[in-house]
């Protein structure tokens, strides 16, 4: 049988009135087993209430680790696709330097005139289909990304 301690209390009318109430509800012989009762309660919420916090926290800490995870990965994917096609761009544009580099060295060409000067059709003509390109690519890349999803 567990020890128990006599020890003298000073309470408010009120207090001791809930305790004696609780104790005729629950049917405890004394007051000291309703607050054996009240404290033993007390501590079982503590540790469910540190648990939840707990489980709350690993929950949060992994779905933040899993979110950062997939935006890593999606990151990495977009990343590795503009690497690839500015790659691409760039040895685009070392070629037809060289080409038209090549080009002026042959017919003698020692100065040009430039766009601000003179914009011939052939110039508006070749921006406007690569611009339609462009924006047709962007429209199959974006029905691509809306048929997985």
């Amino acid at each position: 049988m567990e020890e128990l301690r006599q020890i003298r209390l000073r309470l408010k009318p009120e207090t001791v009135a809930y305790l004696e109430e609780f104790a005729d509800d629950k049917r405890f012989g004394h007051l000291g087993q309703v607050i054996d009762h009240i404290v033993a309660e007390h501590k079982q919420l503590a540790d469910e209430k540190w648990d939840m916090q707990f489980l709350t926290r690993s929950i949060s800490t992994q779905v933040s680790h899993h979110i950062e995870k997939l935006m890593n990965e999606q990151v990495s994917t977009e990343l590795e696709r503009i690497r690839l096609a500015a790659n691409r761009s760039d040895r685009h544009g070392q070629i037809l330097t060289e080409l038209l580099q090549a080009l002026m060295q042959t017919e003698g060409i020692e100065d040009i005139m430039t766009t601000d000067q003179f914009k011939p059709t052939f110039l508006a003509t070749a921006e406007r289909i690569v611009q339609e390109r462009i924006e047709h690519q962007q429209q199959r890349r974006d029905s691509k990304r809306l048929e997985r999803k």
